[in-house]
């Protein structure tokens, strides 16, 4: 099978069926006659940019990241942001979000969306979200809403 048909089944199967680890993708491959290795594999994944997203059986889930924008949009008011934000602090013009490992790139791209005139910047890491707003109010706006 040549590297496209693959992209493309790769693209078909994950937005069917919940796949959680490369390891499950290759066996989903390899079920499906789909000769891969690892490797070959992972460069897929990048090729076709995944990211991971909550799972519906808990974990996460490989997703293509447009398959997801509505559902980021309105993130942050849903169950599962509220499963991921575990700690909310605020100082002057910034608010401080320690969340779930591995989440916080989902909850910054809802940040973005539905804050995107109040935030100057956003830094983040495997955990947490820094968030520096343009004025002590608009922080406040921000972290209430966050608070709900």
């Amino acid at each position: 099978m040549r590297r496209e048909e693959r992209l493309d089944f790769i693209s078909s199967l994950i937005t069917t069926k919940e796949v959680q680890t490369q390891d499950e993708l290759v066996q989903e491959l390899l079920a499906n006659d789909i000769d891969v290795t690892q490797a070959t594999v992972s460069r897929d994944i990048k090729s076709l940019a995944l990211i991971k997203i909550p799972g519906s059986r808990g974990g996460y889930r490989y997703a293509l990241p447009q398959q997801h924008d509505e559902e980021q949009k309105d993130l942050l008011h849903n169950e599962l942001a509220n499963e991921a934000i575990l700690e909310l602090k605020i100082h002057d013009n910034m608010i401080s979000i320690i969340a779930k490992p591995g989440t916080t790139s989902v909850i910054k791209k809802s940040l973005i969306n539905r804050y995107d005139k109040k935030i100057f910047s956003i830094m983040t890491d495997d955990d947490s979200i820094l968030i520096i707003c343009e004025t002590r109010r608009q922080a406040n706006t921000v972290y209430d809403e966050l608070s709900l």
